[in-house]
């Protein structure tokens, strides 16, 4: 009873204490409760029991602890606020009680419901309908069938057409000329097609073009020993050939001598143009200074050109000069020659007859061309001056 009464005034003490300090200044905010900070203090200010307290207490009552007035007021209010406490704990605790029994009620009285059965057989139809729609007819399979097996076909002979073309450019690969005689046949194949090239050149300028591919195949097929035509097919066509090649040579003759003639006949009513006994027609541009004697070596300068203006030889563009004995000229320009003094220039146009004649000189002069040349003379040596040289 002693050992009840000392704890009680030790737990006044401490209310008191802590009122005065209460009192004196208000402790900052520290987020604890004030009712754990109220059991904290209680549980420092209360001694640790003794091993003697742990003995059966007596049974006789203890005798009611007289407490100070102060102390009593204290006392009171914190019993009050511990009973608020209680009762916000109690009618939380009735809260979750209630809701526990309307969870248990609703769960008796309304069961809970199967899932309603969704009939998806008109999706299935439905589906079924888009399947039929979309699928491709059979005759559609067949043809993608067969598309597919030519597509294969096709990229079989494309690996073996590409083979043949290796093949084939191994085999076009020109041979070495390594021996003499490997150079005297390949000089021979090149002076075979020089003239081919010439004949085609010439039939070009009548109009007619021999198809290129064919003719090197006639070739070939030739010197193979396997052509594919027989003689008398041969021989037809190159009898129309040559008459469709005639045919064509007459008209250009005549259109060159037409051509020609008109030309000419121009020149002739120019100033200063004249006609020599020959028959061209003449004109001196500068008669030059000195005369030449029959027995002098003359040099001369000739460009040679068409009437349409196409330029055969330069001789003054080329930088290259001809010297000849006066008598050892072609009558045509010891003639023109003769008409000028040293270093004296001559423009000439001459008629076919007096240059190339029918034949003309082919690739660059058509038959019947009429040409006109431009002769300057370079130099002039006496014949023993040449002769010293």
């Amino acid at each position: 009873m002693k050992k009840c009464a000392e704890g009680a005034a030790a737990f006044l003490l401490l209310l008191v204490a802590g009122s005065v300090s209460a009192a004196g200044k208000t402790p900052a905010d520290d987020g604890i409760p004030a009712l754990l900070k109220f059991a904290e203090q209680q549980q420092v200010a209360a001694p640790a029991p003794s091993v003697a307290e742990k003995a059966p207490p007596v049974t006789a009552r203890p005798k009611p602890v007289i407490v100070p007035r102060g102390d009593a007021a204290r006392l009171t209010a914190l019993n009050q606020t511990l009973r608020q406490q209680a009762e916000v704990i109690q009618q939380q605790a009735d809260t979750v009680r209630r809701l526990e029994r309307r969870l248990a009620i609703q769960a008796t009285v309304s069961p809970p419901t199967a899932p309603a059965v969704v009939d998806i057989r008109p999706l299935a139809a439905a589906l079924k309908g888009i399947r039929r729609a979309i699928a491709p007819p059979p005759d559609l399979i067949a043809i993608a069938a067969s598309l597919a097996r030519q597509q294969r076909v096709a990229g079989e002979q494309q690996q073996r057409l590409q083979q043949l073309s290796r093949q084939l450019a191994k085999l076009q690969q020109p041979p070495a000329l390594v021996s003499d005689a490997d150079k005297q046949a390949y000089a021979a194949g090149v002076s075979l097609g020089r003239d081919i090239v010439q004949l085609q050149e010439q039939n070009r300028q009548l109009g007619i073009e021999a198809d290129r591919a064919r003719l090197l195949a006639g070739i070939a097929d030739t010197l193979n020993g396997k052509p594919r035509l027989d003689n008398a097919a041969i021989d037809s066509a190159l009898l129309a050939a040559d008459s469709a090649l005639q045919q064509a040579h007459r008209q250009r003759q005549q259109s060159l001598r037409q051509d020609g003639k008109a030309y000419l006949a121009d020149f002739a009513t120019r100033p200063g143009v004249q006609k020599d006994a020959l028959g061209f027609y003449y004109r001196v541009d500068y008669a030059g200074s000195g005369r030449i004697e029959k027995g002098d070596n003359v040099s001369i300068v000739v460009r040679e050109s068409l009437p349409d203006g196409t330029v055969i030889k330069d001789m003054e563009l080329a930088g290259t000069t001809i010297s000849l004995p006066l008598a050892q000229y072609p009558p045509l320009f010891r003639a023109a020659i003769g008409k000028l003094n040293k270093h004296g220039s001559i423009t000439l146009v001459v008629p076919p007859e007096l240059a190339y004649g029918e034949k003309g000189s082919p690739p660059a002069i058509p038959p019947g061309a009429t040409m006109i040349y431009t002769l300057r003379v370079a130099d002039v040596l006496p014949p023993d001056k040449d002769r010293q040289k």
